[in-house]
């Protein structure tokens, strides 16, 4: 499990807002990342990660050369990320599964790529050419995710509600 930690816009100091994640660092023991959006104010993404396969290739957000402009975090499994690879025609950049979110939702949107998985999923895409920000999950929500609006200024999407408290 992983955990997966975003905040996107608002006013408010953002070093207390960003501390909210590490409420969920439970979830990824192995190493974290905070990362702010450039040319977008107060966008940051998190990521604790706990490493099951492809190494320093695996860590996230993740962005690969050809799509400069998604950024991505996933909490997931996705157990045919080969197939829709071979299937796609897709030129991956690493052998993390949770790549192909990345080019099937460049492929054809993000409706497009969450019925393409098969697996346990939940992630967080920025499209940063298109302004905007996409979450899903697996049907079943085997791994979870949860998201809070503050006005209309203020979104935070975590593995937990408690990453949202306080914001």
């Amino acid at each position: 499990m992983c955990g997966i930690w975003a905040l996107f816009g608002g006013d408010g100091n953002v070093a207390e807002q960003c501390s909210c994640a590490l409420k969920i660092a439970h979830r990824g023991p192995d190493s974290f990342r905070l990362e702010s959006v450039r040319h977008f104010e107060r966008c940051v993404l998190g990521f604790h990660r706990l490493c099951i396969n492809d190494g320093e290739h695996g860590m996230q957000p993740m962005r690969v050369r050809r799509y400069p402009h998604l950024w991505l975090c996933c909490n997931g499994e996705i157990y045919n990320h080969k197939q829709l690879r071979d299937q796609f025609g897709f030129d991956c950049d690493t052998d993390c599964d949770c790549e192909i979110i990345i080019h099937l939702y460049e492929k054809g949107g993000v409706q497009f790529a969450a019925e393409q998985l098969d697996g346990v999923f939940a992630f967080i895409l920025l499209d940063t050419n298109k302004k905007q920000v996409c979450f899903a999950r697996d049907t079943f929500g085997v791994r979870p995710l949860f998201s809070a609006m503050e006005g209309d200024s203020v979104l935070a999407v975590s593995s937990e509600v408690k990453g949202e408290l306080r914001l």
